[in-house]
């Protein structure tokens, strides 16, 4: 990291440390304990992974246009319970020195006392898929993000293609892909999910039993979460969960919602009428015994896009799945592994016809953990990467992490 960036990341995280000692003082004076059980509780997490630098194939960029596998990223969460079933949460986060954003900000309420019952309002966590919680720190088993959160595709919610040609041009190129309709501005592709941003919106939350249902209705859509409204639609999105005897959990997720930006659609002939939005179907496992942990998550999106040239309306399909495994061989060290594709759906028209819309990922990840002490953990790593299309086909990253949490 740059003197000038390791500086920024020194006087945000002090910035923010100060801004957290509110909270974290009313947390000492009653004796430690955990966000929620008090009226005040706060917390935090410091994360910092380093690998080699990747300016070519961008196989680890997000859709804030930086690297996964070379970040710094400061949590700090907060909680403040004003009533006995009514609390207000906050996560503030500075990644790279990059100023602070809020990242999380909602309250929450408990309509029924002793009822696993809860209304969320304001920009919320998703409830669609399994790794949205377990996306940071620790709990995430490697040091990486799986594809189907993180992987940038070709396509753009601000700028569209005129032709199916100009679609297939961008293949492998979604860190920086470019469209004649729209904005003329270099910017990222999406993921199918996006991992690092949260939507605007309310959800509910139910538990009785082994049985966990959640839905939400929100601005944006899987892949484009936004804060405030850019296209005059609505995201519509739930999970139901099954809790199941021996540390079984079994999940099934639908969303969809308007994707692309109206001031692109009204650019499109009959745009601002013909179909875009995109769809997602997803379904999740985890299971855990003894020394083991193990987790699954597959996932299906449909984009609709209309075509500038014509009155085309494409469908653009893509799947992705992850496999993924912990084993604690000693109380301090512990090993984990994840294996994944990403794969594009055919398309046919223009001058390459029948061919995939991008090109399809295959990615493996190996990390070794060590527990450093109660409050930090030393990882290091290695992941490879193989990609059917773009200028770079493979490329593999060692990784080194360090994370602390208080």
């Amino acid at each position: 990291m740059p003197r000038r960036s390791a500086f920024r990341l020194a006087a945000t995280t002090g910035a923010l440390c100060v801004a957290g000692l509110p909270l974290a003082a009313a947390q000492a004076a009653g004796g430690a304990r955990e966000p929620g059980t008090g009226r005040f509780g706060a917390g935090g997490e410091l994360t910092a992974t380093v690998s080699r630098r990747d300016q070519t194939a961008y196989f680890n960029y997000t859709d804030y246009d930086r690297n996964a596998l070379r970040i710094a990223r400061l949590r700090l969460f907060g909680e403040w319970r004003p009533a006995a079933r009514l609390s207000f949460l906050a996560e503030i986060r500075s990644e790279n020195a990059d100023g602070v954003e809020a990242a999380a900000l909602y309250a929450r309420w408990q309509p029924i006392a002793g009822h696993d019952l809860f209304v969320q309002g304001g920009r919320i966590p998703p409830v669609i898929g399994a790794f949205a919680r377990h996306a940071y720190g620790r709990d995430n088993l490697v040091s990486g993000l799986p594809l189907a959160y993180q992987y940038l595709t070709s396509l753009r919610p601000d700028a569209v293609p005129a032709t199916v040609d100009d679609l297939l041009r961008m293949s492998g190129r979604g860190w920086q892909p470019s469209y004649p309709i729209g904005s003329t501005t270099a910017a990222t592709g999406v993921p199918l999910v996006t991992g690092s941003r949260w939507d605007t919106g309310v959800s509910l939350t139910w538990r009785r039993g082994w049985i966990e249902t959640a839905a939400a209705v929100t601005l944006g859509s899987p892949a484009v979460p936004v804060v405030r409204e850019t296209n005059g639609g609505r995201m519509w999105s739930g999970r139901i969960a099954a809790h199941l005897p021996d540390g079984l959990a079994v999940g099934l997720s639908a969303a969809r919602g308007r994707w692309l930006d109206e001031k692109v659609l009204a650019l499109v002939p009959g745009g601002l009428t013909r179909p875009a939005s995109e769809s997602v179907l997803g379904v999740d496992a985890e299971f855990g015994a003894g020394r083991w942990l193990f987790r699954h998550e597959w996932w299906r999106a449909t984009f609709d896009l209309p075509l500038a040239a014509d009155a085309t309306n494409l469908r653009l399909g893509a799947w992705s799945g992850f496999v993924e495994g912990r084993y604690r061989f000693h109380p301090r060290w512990q090993t984990a592994l994840r294996a994944e594709r990403l794969a594009f759906a055919r398309v046919r028209g223009g001058a390459a016809s029948d061919l995939p819309w991008d090109a399809d990922v295959d990615r493996l990840e190996l990390v070794l953990g060590f527990r450093a002490s109660r409050h930090a953990e030393i990882r290091a790593g290695y992941q490879h990467n193989w990609r059917e299309g773009g200028r770079i086909r493979a490329r593999g990253f060692p990784t080194g992490a360090l994370i602390y949490w208080f």
